[in-house]
């Protein structure tokens, strides 16, 4: 422990220089062999006092060496253009809690301080895993003691209601922080799909005393119901989520807030909030997206997007809104590069582990109810979350796994959408019926498409997966792959669990040239 606090005092002294105008690329350098040596050494023991790897403590680690290499990286653009020291110092103030932060969790691990975690400590899907194994101890408990008397195991029961409504209680809450960002009818049928779950909650509270065993199987079965619908939806919603949001990260990107506020700074205003509703939207697919991967690699490549872009939604705005000088240009430049980076990172990372076939099926119910509206303005922005298919398949991880059809009817979309685009952002008044017919061409490609893959997961022999899985228009879930100790379909992330985007993205420098042996750090966050 003492070499490691040798090791980390250096690196924090080291920061306390770069505040000052002596940081330049040598005094980079030493930090970065200096904080290459620790982190090396950390990874070595790392296995040593964290067998599992499973721990969140762990996975905090790891974050915090995503974003000292990233911070890194950065620091290293903006000692070259000689931007402001504000710039300089959003970077350090990271680094500097990415030391604190690592310490603190080092110093748990090496302690053995295992704190029992919280209900509040878990994500969505964990809370559902154990609303639902609380159910099937109970229904087992009713069904193993059905000639015992019930008074004896009234104690037992009541214990168990009172923890699943606890549990339910959680499950609410985090469906609802959904709900507060998704689109305006998912966000009521969230609300009420919640309200029917408190209520089936509170029944089988009150059925916890009931000397009938069938009653309480029944309320136990509703309340199952309740909790499958609730999941089954939020699925959903996530999904029309990511449509939306990843179509409006160009609608409000950060150069058309730039010219918005150049123009008009106080009538860029709407333009500003409607960024602000998009990344907090980003925020919650992110931490959706943390809850239903069970890939280590994956969780620290998201956490680290939302890591930097909540550090960068703070100051991005009031940048752009700087008098314009030579210094508040670079500080705005390089900002603005590290935002669209993350932001390219996270949009990689979602197409990556999110499944083919609900995407299609997700934007196929729009597209269906969509095909006779007569409204321009709605047909346009339908047709335009069409980009976001175009935009997973133009993936290869994705592309690759098409099969030869596949890759032929996914040429197919790309011409009849470029048709649907070109129909509905026509000046001129176009007869409703020729949109109603290149719509549903786009629906039966598609369709097409989702089939296809549907078939290619199924085969036996396929090299897209060697396991046997549902038909894609069975479970109508967000993730990728089902995971073995779920009670429900899942299909978020790849059986392998190998994110490509991770080797490809932490490697990659804005300076091709740079000799700082700050990327070498990158080799003890490959993930064994």
């Amino acid at each position: 422990m003492e070499s490691f606090l040798v090791q980390l005092n250096t690196c924090s002294e080291l920061i306390a220089e770069g505040y000052s105008s002596t940081g330049n690329i040598g005094w980079l350098n030493e930090f970065c062999a200096t904080f290459l040596d620790f982190a090396s050494d950390l990874k070595a023991r790392l296995p040593e006092v964290a067998p599992s790897g499973a721990n969140l403590e762990v996975e905090t680690i790891f974050l915090c060496l995503t974003q000292v290499v990233t911070c890194i990286t950065h620091l290293e653009r903006t000692i070259n253009m000689e931007a402001p020291q504000m710039t300089r110092n959003h970077f350090l103030d990271r680094l500097d809690w990415c030391l604190r932060r690592l310490l603190v969790s080092w110093t748990q691990l090496e302690n053995s301080i295992t704190t029992e975690k919280n209900l509040e400590d878990h994500s969505f899907v964990e809370l559902m895993d154990l609303a639902l194994d609380h159910l099937d101890e109970y229904m087992d408990k009713l069904s193993q003691n059905s000639n015992i008397s019930l008074h004896i195991l009234e104690d037992s029961f009541t214990e168990d209601t009172y923890q699943l409504a606890s549990i339910v209680n959680h499950i609410v809450r985090h469906s609802l922080a959904f709900a507060n960002v998704a689109i305006k009818s998912d966000k009521k049928a969230l609300t009420a799909l919640c309200e029917t779950l408190l209520s089936e909650c509170s029944s089988f509270h009150e059925q916890a005393g009931d000397p009938n065993s069938g009653h309480r199987k029944l309320e136990a079965l509703s309340l199952e119901r309740a909790l499958y619908a609730l999941e089954s939806y939020l699925n959903e919603a996530l999904l029309h989520l990511i449509f939306v949001s990843l179509v409006d990260l160009e609608n409000t990107s950060v150069e058309k807030l730039k010219e918005a506020i150049q123009k008009d700074a106080e009538g860029a205003q709407g333009l500003i909030s409607a960024f602000d509703t998009n990344m907090d939207r980003i925020q919650q697919i992110g931490v959706l997206a943390i809850a239903f991967s069970q890939d280590i690699k994956t969780k620290t490549i998201v956490r680290s997007c939302l890591a930097s872009l909540e550090s960068l939604d703070t100051c991005i705005v009031p940048a752009l809104q700087l008098p314009e000088s030579v210094s508040s240009l670079h500080h705005v430049e390089i900002l603005q590069e590290h935002f669209n980076q993350e932001l390219l990172i996270f949009r990689n990372v979602i197409h990556e582990i999110i499944d083919s076939c609900s995407l299609i099926n997700n934007y196929l119910d729009m597209l269906g109810e969509s095909i006779q509206v007569r409204e321009k303005s709605h047909l346009m922005a339908i047709v335009q979350r069409g980009s976001v298919l175009v935009e997973h398949f133009r993936l290869p991880v994705n592309y690759s796994s098409l099969s030869e059809d596949g890759k032929r009817v996914h040429k197919d979309l790309i011409l009849i959408l470029r048709e649907c685009q070109a129909v509905v952002n026509l000046d001129i008044p176009v007869d409703p019926k020729r949109i109603a017919k290149r719509l549903k061409i786009l629906y039966s490609v598609l369709a097409k498409l989702r089939d296809l893959i549907s078939k290619d997961k199924l085969e036996p022999n396929s090299s897209v997966t060697s396991q046997t899985q549902l038909p894609c228009n069975a479970t109508r879930t967000f993730v990728r792959n089902s995971r073995s100790v779920s009670k429900r379909h899942r299909s978020f992330v790849k059986q392998s669990g190998n994110c490509s985007i991770l080797q490809d993205t932490f490697i990659e420098s804005p300076n091709n040239e740079s000799d700082l042996i700050s990327f070498q750090i990158t080799e003890i966050l490959k993930l064994d």
